[in-house]
Protein backbone atom coordinates (compact mmCIF):
# COMPACT_ATOMS: atom_id res chain seq x y z
CA UNK A 1 0.00 0.00 0.00
CA UNK A 2 1.58 3.72 0.26
CA UNK A 3 4.09 5.85 2.13
CA UNK A 4 2.40 7.03 5.31
CA UNK A 5 3.90 10.50 5.42
CA UNK A 6 3.21 11.17 1.76
CA UNK A 7 -0.50 10.61 2.45
CA UNK A 8 -0.77 12.84 5.54
CA UNK A 9 -2.64 15.71 3.89
CA UNK A 10 -5.02 17.22 6.46
CA UNK A 11 -5.26 17.97 10.17
CA UNK A 12 -6.99 15.59 12.57
CA UNK A 13 -9.65 17.65 14.30
CA UNK A 14 -12.89 17.04 16.20
CA UNK A 15 -15.95 15.61 14.46
CA UNK A 16 -18.61 18.01 13.20
CA UNK A 17 -22.27 16.95 13.20
CA UNK A 18 -24.68 17.90 10.44
CA UNK A 19 -26.98 20.83 11.13
CA UNK A 20 -30.22 21.17 9.22
CA UNK A 21 -30.08 24.94 9.80
CA UNK A 22 -27.11 25.25 7.43
CA UNK A 23 -27.47 24.20 3.82
CA UNK A 24 -24.71 22.96 1.55
CA UNK A 25 -23.42 25.58 -0.81
CA UNK A 26 -24.66 25.86 -4.39
CA UNK A 27 -21.59 25.40 -6.57
CA UNK A 28 -21.26 26.77 -10.10
CA UNK A 29 -19.67 24.62 -12.84
CA UNK A 30 -16.87 27.17 -13.18
CA UNK A 31 -15.85 26.49 -9.56
CA UNK A 32 -15.52 22.76 -10.30
CA UNK A 33 -13.64 23.50 -13.52
CA UNK A 34 -11.13 25.59 -11.57
CA UNK A 35 -10.28 22.61 -9.33
CA UNK A 36 -9.50 20.40 -12.34
CA UNK A 37 -7.94 23.05 -14.55
CA UNK A 38 -4.51 21.38 -14.65
CA UNK A 39 -6.04 18.47 -16.62
CA UNK A 40 -8.07 20.72 -18.94
CA UNK A 41 -5.56 20.63 -21.80
CA UNK A 42 -5.85 19.44 -25.42
CA UNK A 43 -2.59 17.49 -25.58
CA UNK A 44 -2.23 15.24 -22.55
CA UNK A 45 -4.12 12.55 -20.59
CA UNK A 46 -6.73 13.87 -18.23
CA UNK A 47 -9.47 13.19 -15.74
CA UNK A 48 -13.23 12.70 -15.43
CA UNK A 49 -15.28 13.84 -12.44
CA UNK A 50 -18.75 12.97 -11.17
CA UNK A 51 -20.55 14.50 -8.19
CA UNK A 52 -23.55 13.05 -6.35
CA UNK A 53 -25.30 15.58 -4.09
CA UNK A 54 -28.45 14.83 -2.08
CA UNK A 55 -29.11 11.71 -4.13
CA UNK A 56 -28.79 13.42 -7.52
CA UNK A 57 -25.93 13.40 -10.03
CA UNK A 58 -25.32 17.14 -10.29
CA UNK A 59 -22.08 17.21 -12.28
CA UNK A 60 -20.17 15.02 -14.72
CA UNK A 61 -17.41 16.23 -17.01
CA UNK A 62 -14.19 15.15 -18.67
CA UNK A 63 -10.92 17.03 -19.05
CA UNK A 64 -7.98 16.15 -21.32
CA UNK A 65 -7.59 13.21 -23.70
CA UNK A 66 -8.74 9.61 -23.39
CA UNK A 67 -6.44 8.63 -26.25
CA UNK A 68 -3.39 10.63 -27.30
CA UNK A 69 -2.81 8.88 -30.63
CA UNK A 70 -6.32 9.58 -31.93
CA UNK A 71 -6.89 12.83 -29.99
CA UNK A 72 -10.10 11.51 -28.39
CA UNK A 73 -11.26 13.74 -25.53
CA UNK A 74 -12.43 12.44 -22.18
CA UNK A 75 -16.19 12.70 -21.64
CA UNK A 76 -18.55 11.57 -18.86
CA UNK A 77 -19.09 8.38 -20.94
CA UNK A 78 -15.37 7.50 -21.00
CA UNK A 79 -14.61 4.21 -19.27
CA UNK A 80 -11.65 3.90 -16.90
CA UNK A 81 -10.09 0.90 -15.22
CA UNK A 82 -10.82 1.20 -11.47
CA UNK A 83 -8.65 -1.63 -10.13
CA UNK A 84 -8.99 -2.14 -6.39
CA UNK A 85 -12.22 -0.14 -6.17
CA UNK A 86 -14.00 -3.11 -7.77
CA UNK A 87 -13.43 -5.09 -4.56
CA UNK A 88 -16.36 -3.11 -3.16
CA UNK A 89 -18.67 -4.99 -5.56
CA UNK A 90 -17.21 -8.30 -4.36
CA UNK A 91 -18.00 -7.42 -0.75
CA UNK A 92 -21.51 -6.26 -1.62
CA UNK A 93 -22.17 -9.48 -3.53
CA UNK A 94 -21.22 -11.48 -0.42
CA UNK A 95 -23.52 -9.33 1.70
CA UNK A 96 -26.34 -10.02 -0.76
CA UNK A 97 -25.75 -13.76 -0.46
CA UNK A 98 -25.74 -13.51 3.32
CA UNK A 99 -28.93 -11.43 3.26
CA UNK A 100 -30.58 -14.24 1.28
CA UNK A 101 -29.43 -16.85 3.80
CA UNK A 102 -27.07 -18.60 1.37
CA UNK A 103 -23.99 -18.13 3.54
CA UNK A 104 -22.75 -16.49 6.72
CA UNK A 105 -19.75 -14.19 6.80
CA UNK A 106 -18.61 -16.18 9.84
CA UNK A 107 -18.48 -19.41 7.81
CA UNK A 108 -15.15 -21.17 7.50
CA UNK A 109 -14.39 -20.69 3.82
CA UNK A 110 -13.31 -24.35 3.65
CA UNK A 111 -17.01 -25.23 4.07
CA UNK A 112 -17.64 -23.87 0.58
CA UNK A 113 -14.19 -24.20 -1.02
CA UNK A 114 -12.79 -27.77 -1.02
CA UNK A 115 -9.64 -26.48 -2.75
CA UNK A 116 -8.59 -25.02 0.60
CA UNK A 117 -9.24 -28.10 2.74
CA UNK A 118 -5.49 -28.59 3.15
CA UNK A 119 -5.35 -25.56 5.45
CA UNK A 120 -5.13 -26.85 9.03
CA UNK A 121 -6.80 -23.78 10.57
CA UNK A 122 -10.07 -21.97 9.94
CA UNK A 123 -10.24 -18.93 7.66
CA UNK A 124 -13.61 -17.19 7.72
CA UNK A 125 -15.27 -15.31 4.87
CA UNK A 126 -15.16 -12.22 7.10
CA UNK A 127 -11.39 -12.53 7.49
CA UNK A 128 -10.95 -12.71 3.73
CA UNK A 129 -13.10 -9.57 3.34
CA UNK A 130 -11.12 -7.71 6.00
CA UNK A 131 -7.74 -8.81 4.59
CA UNK A 132 -6.98 -10.66 7.84
CA UNK A 133 -6.94 -14.19 6.40
CA UNK A 134 -3.16 -14.45 6.73
CA UNK A 135 -2.86 -15.38 3.05
CA UNK A 136 0.07 -13.80 1.27
CA UNK A 137 -0.70 -11.36 -1.50
CA UNK A 138 -0.79 -13.61 -4.53
CA UNK A 139 0.39 -10.92 -6.94
CA UNK A 140 3.53 -10.35 -4.84
CA UNK A 141 4.15 -14.08 -4.33
CA UNK A 142 3.91 -14.58 -8.07
CA UNK A 143 6.61 -11.98 -8.73
CA UNK A 144 8.89 -13.46 -6.07
CA UNK A 145 8.46 -16.89 -7.63
CA UNK A 146 9.78 -15.53 -10.92
CA UNK A 147 6.60 -14.94 -12.89
CA UNK A 148 6.67 -11.96 -15.26
CA UNK A 149 3.83 -9.61 -16.15
CA UNK A 150 3.47 -11.07 -19.62
CA UNK A 151 3.37 -14.70 -18.39
CA UNK A 152 0.08 -16.60 -18.51
CA UNK A 153 -0.70 -17.47 -14.91
CA UNK A 154 -3.82 -19.51 -14.22
CA UNK A 155 -6.12 -19.62 -11.21
CA UNK A 156 -5.13 -23.23 -10.58
CA UNK A 157 -1.46 -22.20 -10.38
CA UNK A 158 -2.50 -19.47 -7.94
CA UNK A 159 -4.35 -22.03 -5.79
CA UNK A 160 -1.25 -24.24 -5.82
CA UNK A 161 0.77 -21.35 -4.44
CA UNK A 162 -1.89 -20.67 -1.79
CA UNK A 163 -1.92 -24.32 -0.74
CA UNK A 164 1.87 -24.29 -0.48
CA UNK A 165 1.49 -21.57 2.14
CA UNK A 166 -0.03 -24.11 4.53
CA UNK A 167 3.54 -25.07 5.41
CA UNK A 168 3.82 -21.82 7.37
CA UNK A 169 1.61 -20.11 9.94
CA UNK A 170 -1.00 -17.82 8.33
CA UNK A 171 -1.87 -15.76 11.45
CA UNK A 172 -5.50 -15.66 10.32
CA UNK A 173 -7.50 -12.89 11.98
CA UNK A 174 -4.49 -11.37 13.74
CA UNK A 175 -2.73 -9.19 11.16
CA UNK A 176 -4.28 -7.01 8.44
CA UNK A 177 -2.47 -7.37 5.12
CA UNK A 178 -3.85 -6.76 1.64
CA UNK A 179 -4.29 -10.02 -0.24
CA UNK A 180 -5.49 -10.41 -3.81
CA UNK A 181 -5.37 -14.16 -3.16
CA UNK A 182 -8.12 -13.75 -0.58
CA UNK A 183 -10.35 -11.90 -3.04
CA UNK A 184 -9.70 -14.49 -5.73
CA UNK A 185 -11.09 -17.08 -3.31
CA UNK A 186 -14.08 -14.82 -2.57
CA UNK A 187 -14.83 -14.49 -6.30
CA UNK A 188 -14.94 -18.28 -6.64
CA UNK A 189 -17.06 -18.49 -3.49
CA UNK A 190 -19.62 -16.07 -4.98
CA UNK A 191 -19.71 -18.11 -8.19
CA UNK A 192 -20.27 -21.37 -6.32
CA UNK A 193 -22.90 -20.16 -3.86
CA UNK A 194 -24.61 -17.87 -6.39
CA UNK A 195 -24.71 -20.66 -9.00
CA UNK A 196 -23.36 -18.48 -11.81
CA UNK A 197 -20.03 -16.95 -12.76
CA UNK A 198 -18.71 -14.16 -10.56
CA UNK A 199 -18.91 -11.61 -13.38
CA UNK A 200 -22.49 -12.62 -14.22
CA UNK A 201 -23.53 -12.37 -10.59
CA UNK A 202 -22.15 -8.84 -10.13
CA UNK A 203 -23.54 -7.74 -13.49
CA UNK A 204 -27.04 -9.17 -12.95
CA UNK A 205 -27.38 -8.51 -9.23
CA UNK A 206 -25.65 -5.12 -8.90
CA UNK A 207 -24.84 -3.35 -12.17
CA UNK A 208 -28.12 -3.93 -14.03
CA UNK A 209 -30.55 -3.17 -11.15
CA UNK A 210 -28.67 0.05 -10.39
CA UNK A 211 -28.64 1.14 -14.04
CA UNK A 212 -24.82 0.89 -14.25
CA UNK A 213 -24.98 0.12 -17.96
CA UNK A 214 -21.49 1.47 -18.66
CA UNK A 215 -19.78 -0.90 -16.20
CA UNK A 216 -18.14 -3.95 -17.79
CA UNK A 217 -15.61 -6.59 -16.84
CA UNK A 218 -12.37 -6.77 -18.78
CA UNK A 219 -12.29 -10.20 -20.41
CA UNK A 220 -9.87 -9.28 -23.18
CA UNK A 221 -12.51 -8.18 -25.68
CA UNK A 222 -12.77 -4.67 -27.11
CA UNK A 223 -14.27 -2.17 -24.63
CA UNK A 224 -15.86 0.82 -26.42
CA UNK A 225 -15.09 4.33 -25.13
CA UNK A 226 -12.19 3.04 -23.03
CA UNK A 227 -9.51 5.47 -21.92
CA UNK A 228 -5.94 4.40 -22.63
CA UNK A 229 -3.70 4.38 -19.56
CA UNK A 230 -0.40 6.26 -19.71
CA UNK A 231 2.76 6.82 -17.71
CA UNK A 232 4.72 10.06 -17.93
CA UNK A 233 8.41 9.81 -18.84
CA UNK A 234 11.30 12.06 -19.78
CA UNK A 235 10.33 11.88 -23.44
CA UNK A 236 6.57 12.18 -22.96
CA UNK A 237 3.80 9.69 -22.23
CA UNK A 238 3.98 5.97 -22.93
CA UNK A 239 1.13 3.47 -23.23
CA UNK A 240 0.42 0.99 -20.46
CA UNK A 241 -1.17 -2.42 -20.76
CA UNK A 242 -3.46 -4.16 -18.27
CA UNK A 243 -2.72 -7.88 -18.19
CA UNK A 244 -5.90 -9.91 -18.81
CA UNK A 245 -4.30 -13.18 -17.73
CA UNK A 246 -3.95 -12.51 -14.02
CA UNK A 247 -6.21 -14.36 -11.65
CA UNK A 248 -8.47 -11.63 -10.24
CA UNK A 249 -11.68 -11.37 -12.25
CA UNK A 250 -12.86 -8.09 -10.72
CA UNK A 251 -11.25 -6.00 -13.48
CA UNK A 252 -13.90 -3.37 -14.10
CA UNK A 253 -14.02 -0.51 -16.59
CA UNK A 254 -16.67 2.03 -15.70
CA UNK A 255 -17.65 5.69 -15.86
CA UNK A 256 -17.92 8.43 -13.25
CA UNK A 257 -21.70 8.45 -13.73
CA UNK A 258 -21.99 4.74 -12.97
CA UNK A 259 -19.84 5.10 -9.88
CA UNK A 260 -22.13 7.91 -8.71
CA UNK A 261 -25.01 5.42 -9.00
CA UNK A 262 -22.98 3.02 -6.86
CA UNK A 263 -22.43 5.74 -4.26
CA UNK A 264 -26.17 6.42 -4.32
CA UNK A 265 -26.83 2.75 -3.49
CA UNK A 266 -24.61 3.04 -0.43
CA UNK A 267 -26.60 6.08 0.74
CA UNK A 268 -30.10 4.88 -0.17
CA UNK A 269 -29.99 1.13 -0.93
CA UNK A 270 -32.11 -0.18 -3.78
CA UNK A 271 -30.47 -3.56 -4.38
CA UNK A 272 -29.42 -4.15 -0.80
CA UNK A 273 -30.73 -3.15 2.62
CA UNK A 274 -29.81 -0.63 5.30
CA UNK A 275 -28.42 -3.52 7.36
CA UNK A 276 -26.17 -4.55 4.49
CA UNK A 277 -24.83 -1.02 4.08
CA UNK A 278 -24.17 -0.84 7.83
CA UNK A 279 -22.05 -3.98 7.53
CA UNK A 280 -20.33 -2.60 4.45
CA UNK A 281 -19.47 0.53 6.41
CA UNK A 282 -18.40 -1.29 9.59
CA UNK A 283 -14.79 -1.01 10.65
CA UNK A 284 -12.53 -3.96 9.94
CA UNK A 285 -12.06 -6.55 12.66
CA UNK A 286 -8.47 -7.39 13.59
CA UNK A 287 -7.62 -9.86 16.34
CA UNK A 288 -11.26 -10.00 17.41
CA UNK A 289 -11.74 -6.25 17.78
CA UNK A 290 -12.87 -3.41 15.54
CA UNK A 291 -9.99 -1.18 14.54
CA UNK A 292 -10.19 2.35 15.88
CA UNK A 293 -11.82 5.03 13.78
CA UNK A 294 -8.62 6.90 13.05
CA UNK A 295 -7.12 8.22 9.84
CA UNK A 296 -6.42 5.41 7.32
CA UNK A 297 -8.51 2.91 9.36
CA UNK A 298 -9.90 0.21 7.07
CA UNK A 299 -13.57 -0.61 6.64
CA UNK A 300 -15.02 -3.82 5.19
CA UNK A 301 -13.56 -4.33 1.72
CA UNK A 302 -10.67 -1.93 2.35
CA UNK A 303 -12.19 1.49 1.84
CA UNK A 304 -10.80 3.91 4.41
CA UNK A 305 -11.67 6.55 6.97
CA UNK A 306 -10.28 10.05 7.18
CA UNK A 307 -11.19 12.86 9.56
CA UNK A 308 -11.29 15.66 7.02
CA UNK A 309 -11.31 18.97 8.86
CA UNK A 310 -13.65 17.56 11.48
CA UNK A 311 -15.98 15.51 9.29
CA UNK A 312 -16.12 11.84 8.37
CA UNK A 313 -14.77 11.01 4.91
CA UNK A 314 -14.86 7.48 3.48
CA UNK A 315 -12.72 6.86 0.43
CA UNK A 316 -11.20 4.21 -1.78
CA UNK A 317 -8.19 4.88 -3.99
CA UNK A 318 -6.38 3.00 -6.74
CA UNK A 319 -3.33 3.99 -8.80
CA UNK A 320 -2.17 1.23 -11.15
CA UNK A 321 -1.66 0.38 -14.80
CA UNK A 322 -1.66 3.99 -15.94
CA UNK A 323 -5.01 4.72 -14.28
CA UNK A 324 -5.92 6.50 -11.06
CA UNK A 325 -9.36 6.47 -9.44
CA UNK A 326 -10.92 7.63 -6.21
CA UNK A 327 -14.38 7.42 -4.69
CA UNK A 328 -14.98 9.87 -1.83
CA UNK A 329 -18.15 9.76 0.29
CA UNK A 330 -19.37 11.96 3.13
CA UNK A 331 -22.21 9.95 4.74
CA UNK A 332 -23.26 12.80 7.04
CA UNK A 333 -23.81 15.17 4.11
CA UNK A 334 -25.16 12.87 1.38
CA UNK A 335 -22.26 13.88 -0.86
CA UNK A 336 -19.97 11.78 -3.06
CA UNK A 337 -17.26 12.67 -5.58
CA UNK A 338 -15.78 10.27 -8.14
CA UNK A 339 -12.61 11.01 -10.09
CA UNK A 340 -10.89 8.85 -12.70
CA UNK A 341 -7.71 9.68 -14.59
CA UNK A 342 -5.43 8.08 -17.16
CA UNK A 343 -2.04 9.78 -16.65
CA UNK A 344 -0.82 7.20 -14.12
CA UNK A 345 -0.50 9.72 -11.27
CA UNK A 346 -2.42 10.12 -8.02
CA UNK A 347 -5.24 12.67 -8.36
CA UNK A 348 -7.26 12.15 -5.19
CA UNK A 349 -6.47 15.54 -3.71
CA UNK A 350 -8.54 17.20 -6.46
CA UNK A 351 -11.60 15.18 -5.49
CA UNK A 352 -11.21 16.30 -1.89
CA UNK A 353 -10.91 19.93 -3.01
CA UNK A 354 -14.06 19.62 -5.12
CA UNK A 355 -16.06 18.07 -2.29
CA UNK A 356 -14.94 20.76 0.15
CA UNK A 357 -16.64 23.38 -2.04
CA UNK A 358 -20.05 21.95 -1.11
CA UNK A 359 -19.53 21.48 2.64
CA UNK A 360 -17.09 24.27 3.45
CA UNK A 361 -19.57 25.78 5.95
CA UNK A 362 -19.52 22.55 7.98
CA UNK A 363 -15.74 22.08 8.05
CA UNK A 364 -13.30 23.21 10.68
CA UNK A 365 -11.14 26.08 9.41
CA UNK A 366 -7.67 25.27 8.16
CA UNK A 367 -5.15 26.24 10.77
CA UNK A 368 -1.39 26.12 11.12
CA UNK A 369 -0.73 24.80 14.60
CA UNK A 370 3.00 25.29 14.15
CA UNK A 371 2.41 29.06 14.42
CA UNK A 372 1.30 28.56 18.03
CA UNK A 373 4.23 26.35 18.98
CA UNK A 374 7.26 27.63 20.83
CA UNK A 375 10.48 26.27 19.33
CA UNK A 376 13.83 25.94 21.04
CA UNK A 377 17.17 26.94 19.60
CA UNK A 378 19.62 24.06 19.38
CA UNK A 379 23.22 24.33 18.26
CA UNK A 380 24.50 22.43 15.26
CA UNK A 381 26.47 20.26 17.66
CA UNK A 382 23.27 19.33 19.50
CA UNK A 383 21.46 18.66 16.23
CA UNK A 384 24.29 16.50 14.93
CA UNK A 385 23.54 14.00 17.72
CA UNK A 386 20.49 12.86 15.75
CA UNK A 387 22.05 12.73 12.28
CA UNK A 388 22.23 9.29 10.71
CA UNK A 389 20.31 6.40 9.13
CA UNK A 390 17.32 4.72 10.79
CA UNK A 391 15.63 1.40 10.09
CA UNK A 392 11.92 0.69 10.76
CA UNK A 393 11.65 -3.09 11.03
CA UNK A 394 7.82 -3.03 11.15
CA UNK A 395 7.38 -1.13 7.90
CA UNK A 396 10.67 -2.32 6.36
CA UNK A 397 11.69 1.24 5.53
CA UNK A 398 14.78 3.42 5.80
CA UNK A 399 14.86 7.09 6.79
CA UNK A 400 17.78 9.51 6.96
CA UNK A 401 18.21 12.49 9.27
CA UNK A 402 20.60 15.22 8.13
CA UNK A 403 21.24 18.94 8.59
CA UNK A 404 20.64 21.61 5.95
CA UNK A 405 21.26 25.29 6.79
CA UNK A 406 21.25 24.71 10.56
CA UNK A 407 17.95 22.82 10.36
CA UNK A 408 17.39 19.13 11.01
CA UNK A 409 15.62 17.43 8.10
CA UNK A 410 13.72 14.15 7.78
CA UNK A 411 14.67 12.56 4.44
CA UNK A 412 12.47 9.90 2.80
CA UNK A 413 13.96 10.06 -0.68
CA UNK A 414 15.00 12.54 -3.40
CA UNK A 415 12.62 15.51 -3.36
CA UNK A 416 10.73 14.16 -0.37
CA UNK A 417 11.91 15.54 2.95
CA UNK A 418 10.61 17.74 5.77
CA UNK A 419 12.16 20.18 8.23
CA UNK A 420 12.20 19.32 11.95
CA UNK A 421 11.88 22.20 14.42
CA UNK A 422 12.94 21.53 18.04
CA UNK A 423 10.31 21.51 20.78
CA UNK A 424 12.70 20.10 23.41
CA UNK A 425 16.24 18.77 23.39
CA UNK A 426 14.99 15.47 21.93
CA UNK A 427 11.58 16.19 20.37
CA UNK A 428 10.81 17.95 17.10
CA UNK A 429 7.76 19.11 15.19
CA UNK A 430 7.77 18.08 11.55
CA UNK A 431 6.81 20.86 9.16
CA UNK A 432 4.10 18.95 7.32
CA UNK A 433 0.30 18.96 7.07
CA UNK A 434 -1.10 17.71 10.36
CA UNK A 435 0.67 17.23 13.64
CA UNK A 436 3.73 15.00 13.34
CA UNK A 437 6.12 14.71 16.28
CA UNK A 438 9.57 13.13 15.99
CA UNK A 439 11.30 12.05 19.20
CA UNK A 440 14.85 10.71 19.58
CA UNK A 441 16.06 8.59 22.49
CA UNK A 442 19.77 9.30 22.54
CA UNK A 443 20.24 7.19 25.69
CA UNK A 444 19.20 4.03 23.89
CA UNK A 445 21.94 1.93 22.33
CA UNK A 446 21.65 2.13 19.42
CA UNK A 447 19.71 5.39 19.30
CA UNK A 448 16.00 5.18 18.42
CA UNK A 449 13.58 7.50 16.64
CA UNK A 450 9.79 7.57 17.10
CA UNK A 451 7.45 9.33 14.68
CA UNK A 452 3.94 10.01 16.02
CA UNK A 453 1.06 10.88 13.70
CA UNK A 454 -2.19 11.25 15.60
CA UNK A 455 -2.65 8.04 17.60
CA UNK A 456 -0.09 6.09 15.57
CA UNK A 457 3.61 5.82 16.39
CA UNK A 458 6.34 4.33 14.25
CA UNK A 459 9.67 3.32 15.71
CA UNK A 460 13.07 3.14 14.04
CA UNK A 461 16.54 2.17 15.19
CA UNK A 462 19.78 3.86 14.15
CA UNK A 463 22.16 1.78 12.08
CA UNK A 464 25.63 2.16 10.64
CA UNK A 465 25.64 1.59 6.89
CA UNK A 466 29.39 0.91 7.10
CA UNK A 467 29.30 -1.44 10.10
CA UNK A 468 31.91 -4.17 10.07
CA UNK A 469 29.33 -6.99 10.13
CA UNK A 470 28.02 -5.74 6.78
CA UNK A 471 31.44 -6.18 5.20
CA UNK A 472 31.82 -9.85 6.15
CA UNK A 473 29.58 -11.11 3.38
CA UNK A 474 31.00 -14.55 2.64
CA UNK A 475 28.78 -16.20 5.25
CA UNK A 476 25.67 -15.14 3.34
CA UNK A 477 26.62 -16.43 -0.11
CA UNK A 478 25.06 -19.61 -1.48
CA UNK A 479 21.79 -20.98 -2.83
CA UNK A 480 18.45 -20.61 -1.07
CA UNK A 481 15.14 -22.40 -1.68
CA UNK A 482 11.59 -21.31 -0.74
CA UNK A 483 9.26 -24.30 -0.67
CA UNK A 484 6.13 -22.10 -0.51
CA UNK A 485 7.12 -20.54 -3.84
CA UNK A 486 8.93 -23.56 -5.25
CA UNK A 487 11.76 -21.33 -6.39
CA UNK A 488 15.46 -20.76 -5.72
CA UNK A 489 17.68 -17.69 -5.36
CA UNK A 490 21.45 -17.34 -5.20
CA UNK A 491 23.56 -14.88 -3.23
CA UNK A 492 27.00 -13.83 -4.47
CA UNK A 493 29.44 -10.98 -3.94
CA UNK A 494 30.09 -8.49 -6.72
CA UNK A 495 32.35 -5.47 -6.18
CA UNK A 496 31.96 -5.71 -2.44
CA UNK A 497 28.17 -5.87 -2.55
CA UNK A 498 25.85 -8.78 -1.81
CA UNK A 499 23.80 -9.58 -4.93
CA UNK A 500 20.63 -11.68 -4.98
CA UNK A 501 19.95 -13.40 -8.32
CA UNK A 502 17.11 -15.39 -9.85
CA UNK A 503 17.12 -16.90 -13.33
CA UNK A 504 13.99 -14.92 -14.36
CA UNK A 505 14.46 -11.68 -12.41
CA UNK A 506 16.86 -8.77 -12.50
CA UNK A 507 19.66 -8.87 -9.87
CA UNK A 508 18.90 -7.26 -6.52
CA UNK A 509 21.62 -5.44 -4.56
CA UNK A 510 21.35 -5.95 -0.80
CA UNK A 511 22.44 -3.27 1.63
CA UNK A 512 22.97 -3.94 5.35
CA UNK A 513 20.71 -2.39 7.97
CA UNK A 514 20.92 -3.86 11.46
CA UNK A 515 22.92 -7.07 12.12
CA UNK A 516 21.88 -9.88 9.77
CA UNK A 517 19.15 -7.74 8.18
CA UNK A 518 19.41 -6.46 4.60
CA UNK A 519 17.12 -4.51 2.29
CA UNK A 520 17.12 -4.79 -1.49
CA UNK A 521 17.19 -2.05 -4.10
CA UNK A 522 14.17 -3.46 -5.95
CA UNK A 523 10.49 -3.70 -5.12
CA UNK A 524 9.33 -6.66 -3.00
CA UNK A 525 12.74 -7.14 -1.36
CA UNK A 526 12.17 -4.77 1.56
CA UNK A 527 13.53 -6.89 4.41
CA UNK A 528 15.65 -10.02 4.49
CA UNK A 529 16.42 -11.29 7.99
CA UNK A 530 19.02 -14.06 8.16
CA UNK A 531 18.84 -16.77 10.79
CA UNK A 532 21.92 -18.42 12.28
CA UNK A 533 22.49 -21.66 14.15
CA UNK A 534 23.92 -21.49 17.72
CA UNK A 535 27.37 -21.88 16.16
CA UNK A 536 26.79 -18.89 13.85
CA UNK A 537 26.17 -20.76 10.59
CA UNK A 538 23.61 -19.17 8.26
CA UNK A 539 20.52 -21.39 8.02
CA UNK A 540 18.43 -19.22 5.71
CA UNK A 541 16.52 -15.97 5.64
CA UNK A 542 12.99 -14.66 6.19
CA UNK A 543 11.70 -12.32 3.46
CA UNK A 544 9.07 -9.73 4.41
CA UNK A 545 7.56 -7.05 2.19
CA UNK A 546 4.29 -5.27 1.49
CA UNK A 547 1.68 -8.02 1.19
CA UNK A 548 4.02 -10.74 2.49
CA UNK A 549 4.53 -11.34 6.18
CA UNK A 550 7.19 -14.04 6.01
CA UNK A 551 8.60 -16.38 3.37
CA UNK A 552 11.30 -18.72 4.54
CA UNK A 553 14.29 -19.35 2.23
CA UNK A 554 16.31 -22.36 3.34
CA UNK A 555 20.04 -22.30 2.60
CA UNK A 556 20.77 -25.37 0.56
CA UNK A 557 23.36 -26.95 2.81
CA UNK A 558 20.78 -29.54 3.88
CA UNK A 559 18.18 -31.43 1.89
CA UNK A 560 15.03 -29.62 0.90
CA UNK A 561 13.01 -32.27 2.69
CA UNK A 562 14.53 -31.18 5.99
CA UNK A 563 14.34 -27.47 5.18
CA UNK A 564 11.38 -26.63 7.36
CA UNK A 565 12.91 -28.29 10.43
CA UNK A 566 15.37 -25.44 10.91
CA UNK A 567 12.77 -22.66 11.00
Amino acid sequence: MKNLFATVAVLVLTTTTFSQDIQKRQIAPSQIDAVFSQWDTPNRPGIAVGILNDGEIVYTKGYGLANLEHRIPISPETRFHIGDLAKEFTVYALLLLEQRGQLSLNDDVRKHMPKLMSFPQSISIMQLMHHTSGLNNEEVSKVLAGWRTEDIYTREQAYTMIRNQTQSETNSGVVQRFSDAGFMVLEDLIAKVGNMTYTDFVTEEIFEPLGMTNSVFDDGHVIPKKAQGYFAGDKGFSNTTVNHTHTILSDVYTTVGDMCLWAKELRNPKVGTEKMVQKFESLSIVNGQNVKEANTALYTGAHRFWNFRGTKKLYHTEVAGGYASKLIRYPDYDLAVVIMGNDGAYNGYAGTQASALYIEDFLEPISNESEDMVFKKLSEKQLSTFVGDYWDSSNHSTRKIHIVNDTLRYFRGPGNESALLPLTKNSFSMIAPGEVIVHFDSKAVPQTMSVTVGENSFHSIAYDANASWGKNLNDFTGNYYASSLDTSYSLRIDKGKLILTHRRLDPVQLDPRIPDVFTGDRRHFDSMTFKRSPSGTILGFHLATNGIADIWFQKETTSRENGMKTK
